[in-house]
């Protein structure tokens, strides 16, 4: 395999959030090769493997000697760096003209087919006529590459303007008319995978929910993004749940998830959902509640109660007059004056 030649595909749905009018049965097939050139090559999903062969017309080698990404089986391919991809797809979206001629080519593909059903069938073998209009749709863009890490360069005939920002970054003239959103969020990992809540404040039990298959990571991890589609009819300010299963995050990024729900900063781009996780979000500690004070049981007998009763049964029993002994101190007050006047008199 010639490790410097790949065939880098877009699927419609990735050119669709650059080109607001992208039809959505083309594909696109970036080819680049190891002198540092690129060609762009457009398909209509229903050829199939035969873009494969398209591609390596462009290459000049055949299928199964050039990297293909991204993966396919039976097909060698490479890594890519995610950011290397923004690259890629940042520079597709320069060709304004792009989309145009995709709808071109859907219009011819759609032509050529429908000539060929009502074609009726040659009574002898005669050689396939030349169908420019199936043709792979290549031409040498304003692009030059040296490798795909170097997806900025241009070509000599249109040198890059000279830059003092590094790389990765971008003057603030060639980005001041995209599109940027930044909203605060929120990260917490539960059952149904790894949740991101846009104006977690404002979510209900009717906010929609939106189910995400596709995540893409940093090399240090230290964010992560999603596909622009993820937040299709979203305004800023509005609540939104999207939803990530919670395998295709690694084991690293699970563990500190679980541990509590964290902030999030959510930049939303042409190109997708970036999402920042932040510092934990403090949890309302639970107060230890002391177990309430045994209740007192009434006591309907106090001592001085069972006293009094204990001497006037003695009273009673003996004979004596209950006021004619010395009680306690107080205890003559509370002796009922009844008691002590039925109380029989003592014989002489």
């Amino acid at each position: 395999m010639i490790a410097e030649k790949l065939a880098y595909f877009f699927e419609a749905a990735d050119l669709m959030s650059v080109f607001s009018d992208w039809p959505e049965e083309i594909g696109l097939v970036l080819c680049l090769d190891e002198a540092g050139t690129c060609e762009m090559l457009l398909h209509h999903r229903e050829e199939g493997k035969a873009v494969f062969r398209k591609a390596g017309a462009v290459l000049n080698c055949p299928p199964g000697e050039f990297a293909v990404v991204p993966a396919v089986e039976g097909y060698p391919t490479r890594r890519v760096m995610f950011s290397d991809e923004q690259k890629l797809l940042a520079l597709v979206e320069d060709e304004t003209d792009l989309a145009e001629m995709a709808a071109d080519y859907l219009i011819n593909y759609q032509f050529e087919k429908t000539r060929k059903a009502k074609a009726p069938e040659p009574a002898a073998p005669a050689p396939a006529p030349v169908q420019k209009a199936l043709e792979p749709f290549r031409w040498r863009p304003r692009l030059h590459f040296s490798e795909i890490r170097d997806a900025g360069r241009r070509t000599a005939k249109e040198p890059k303007p000279a830059s003092s920002m590094p790389e990765g970054y971008a003057a603030a003239e060639a980005v001041k008319d995209r599109e940027c959103r930044i909203a605060e969020g929120e990260l917490s990992l539960g059952h149904r995978g790894v949740r991101l809540m846009l104006a977690p404040e404002q979510v209900t039990i009717k906010t929609r929910t939106q189910l995400v298959q596709e995540v893409g990571f940093r090399d240090d991890f230290s964010r992560f993004v999603l596909p622009r589609k993820a937040v299709d009819g979203w305004e800023l300010g509005e609540p939104l749940v999207i939803d990530i299963p919670e395998s295709f995050f690694p084991e690293g990024l699970r563990q500190r998830f679980a541990k509590g729900p964290r902030l999030a900063e959510v930049t939303v781009t042409p190109q997708g959902v970036f999402v920042a996780p932040g510092a934990a979000i403090p949890q309302p500690e639970v107060a230890e509640t002391e177990p309430a004070p045994a209740k007192k049981r009434r006591r309907f007998f106090t001592p001085a109660r069972a006293a009094l009763v204990a001497l006037a049964g003695l009273g009673v029993a003996t004979g004596t007059m209950i006021n004619a002994v010395e009680l306690p101190g107080g205890f003559n007050d509370l002796l009922p004056q009844q008691i002590a006047s039925e109380a029989p008199r003592s014989r002489r």
